[in-house]
């Protein structure tokens, strides 16, 4: 029951998140017979915002040809060239990034309710948020090379978050292959205080984000390590950061959870 709670829960904020977007979109990139601002703001009213736009603002919108959008000089502002280039990406970008958006606020949102179910989706809305907006970028790169304008802050951000996104891929394939994470493990399935909390656990989701490294020398192997983890248990789930550290007198143990 809980569970198809949370699916009608997650069906009705996507729907609204969803629609606030695209009125948003639509009303900046248009001319629209009203005040935008106005109803930039009705329509991020939660569930009734949407509603309004689609039976009322959706009317006001009045489409224009971005081609006629000058200055009087001739030349696109600033404003105006994000939003030619926002209007020129492929709808399923569009719908990547709505989606992503809606995955993030559904992801604080359950955690505000404390609804048990999909808490990954914050992680999973952040990382592809990262992806589409390193694809505007990419576009971005282009449109400025064709054009002869500078674009040194676009590959500068474009490949800072691919920098990002790579690590986070790295993190999901290193960490459960180590030593350490086998030791996390045995502590998450052991450990009475965490079982008093959250009752037994279910289970757990590795987020890609944390840190391990480990270091030889004559006297044996160092290392150390921080996982952050999303530990579903039977009375709750919650959100952990476990640290575990290796001497050479000894195998890896948790230390601290934070």
């Amino acid at each position: 029951m809980e569970v198809a709670l949370g699916l009608i829960f997650f069906v009705i904020c996507f729907g609204s998140l969803l629609t606030t977007f695209v009125a948003i979109f639509q009303i900046i990139s248009n001319d629209f017979n009203g005040s935008k601002g106005l109803w930039i703001i009705i329509s991020m009213v939660a569930i009734i915002g949407p509603i309004l736009y689609l039976t009322k603002g959706r009317k006001l919108i009045i489409k224009r040809d971005h081609n006629q959008i000058v200055n009087k000089d001739g030349s696109n502002s600033i404003e105006q060239y994000y939003i030619d280039l926002l209007s020129e990406l492929d709808t399923k970008i569009k719908a990547i990034f709505g989606v992503s958006i809606c995955l993030v606020v559904f992801g604080y949102l359950v955690r505000m309710v404390d609804l048990y179910f999909f808490w990954e989706s914050k992680s999973l809305g952040f990382t592809l948020l990262l992806v589409s907006l390193a694809i505007f970028l990419r576009k971005d790169i282009t449109t400025r090379k064709n054009k002869n304008l500078k674009n040194i802050w676009s590959h500068i951000g474009f490949w800072l978050i691919g920098f990002i996104v790579f690590v986070k891929v790295l993190m999901l394939v290193i960490i459960p292959n180590s030593d350490a994470y086998e030791a996390t493990k045995a502590y998450l399935k052991n450990n009475s205080e965490l079982k008093s909390e959250i009752g037994e656990v279910k289970g757990h989701t590795i987020l890609p984000s944390g840190s391990i490294q480990s270091t030889t020398d004559s006297n044996g192997t160092y290392g150390s390590a921080a996982f952050n983890l999303i530990i579903k248990g039977e009375k709750k789930f919650i959100e952990r950061t476990i640290y575990v550290n290796k001497s050479p007198d000894e195998d890896w143990s948790v230390v601290a959870v934070e």
